[in-house]
């Protein structure tokens, strides 16, 4: 089996990226339609994209601000991974105002694992992308009058 990975530096704080990653509203801000998520050990987490396509899995470990495991595989539509046959960790190392974030998503077939590389890619551009734009703007202290 083989590996997808993805890794990104993203210029926002390490919780404003943890909430976008792990709660039902953040994943709705950059990755899906509709989503759900029972963040503890053995909940659910569930999420529908854009073209109906569905993604299931179970979280086997939460470490807050820091790392995110959970099985996945698509319920529906989607590419042929079933449910509970992978695993993906999401882990978060906080660098000051940047967040380093890394993907790993393990148990794929050589062509699942490629199709998923560019897959996470795209959306974790799109997670960087919605992360820098919340950003709280920090006002001017110039003293200008």
């Amino acid at each position: 089996m083989m590996l997808a990975a993805c890794d990104r530096l993203i210029a926002a704080p390490v919780d404003l990226v943890w909430s976008l990653i792990s709660t039902s509203e953040g994943l709705r801000e950059w990755m899906a339609v509709e989503a759900t998520v029972d963040l503890r050990v053995g909940g659910v987490i569930r999420w529908v994209h854009d073209n109906g396509w569905i993604v299931a899995g179970t979280i086997r470990d939460v470490a807050p601000m820091r790392r995110l495991v959970y099985t996945y595989g698509w319920e529906e539509g989607g590419f042929p991974v079933p449910l509970e046959s992978s695993l993906v960790t999401i882990e978060l190392i906080a660098r000051g105002a940047v967040t380093e974030l890394t993907v790993r998503h393990e148990g794929l077939t050589p062509a699942m694992a490629e199709q998923h590389t560019g897959g996470w890619q795209m959306f974790i551009g799109r997670l960087a992308e919605r992360a820098e734009r919340l950003v709280p703007v920090a006002p001017d202290r110039g003293g200008s009058q």
